[in-house]
């Protein structure tokens, strides 16, 4: 798994505080790679720049699956983030925005993964990693486990992440059966 993120701070804090909290959270998740684009906070742009050094990068890591901000989201620099990485990896065979503590309620999720307690409580910790972030109300651990065994009532599991899907491969089979490609 492969982190990129595209914001180094700027804003609320140092640009180097910010990596620092990001490469900390990567740690956290044992996420080996960490790659910057260097945006300002709250001035990510929505253009053919973002797209096309989304796309480079994501060509050069060779992704097949893809994880991105959700349009329905507060931030702009979240919202941004989504558009660009939509037209990115439109050559991704699956594409998966996932749902954030600054989503909007109208997100709706078509696939969910079962999350165990235990990396759920390691991402909150990661979240609790970015303190330059703490101030931010939607970042609460126990809004974050709530919202997490809510979805999990709706995938039947006790806690649960949520997405949309953007894309998802089947594969058809001359015999008439079919193989999706979820990459795990």
């Amino acid at each position: 798994m492969r982190f990129l993120v595209l914001t180094s701070g700027g804003k609320l804090s140092a640009p180097h505080r910010r990596e620092r909290e990001a490469e900390g959270a990567a740690d956290i998740l044992d996420v080996d790679d960490v790659h910057f684009l260097g945006y300002e906070d709250t001035k990510v742009p929505y253009d053919h720049e973002i797209v096309d050094r989304v796309d480079d990068h994501l060509q050069t890591v060779g992704a097949d699956r893809v994880y991105i901000h959700a349009e329905e989201d507060t931030h702009q620099d979240h919202r941004h983030a989504a558009l660009a990485s939509i037209a990115a990896t439109r050559n991704t065979d699956e594409v998966l925005a996932f749902e954030s503590p600054s989503t909007r309620s109208f997100f709706d999720p078509q696939y969910y993964n079962a999350l165990p307690e235990g990396i759920l409580e390691g991402k909150i910790e990661a979240i609790r990693s970015h303190e330059s972030q703490q101030k931010k109300k939607y970042l609460e651990a126990e809004a974050m486990k709530g919202l997490a065994r809510f979805r999990g009532r709706q995938a039947n599991s006790r806690y649960a992440e949520a997405f949309q899907v953007i894309r998802i491969k089947e594969n058809l089979h001359p015999d008439g059966t079919v193989e999706m490609e979820m990459l795990d």
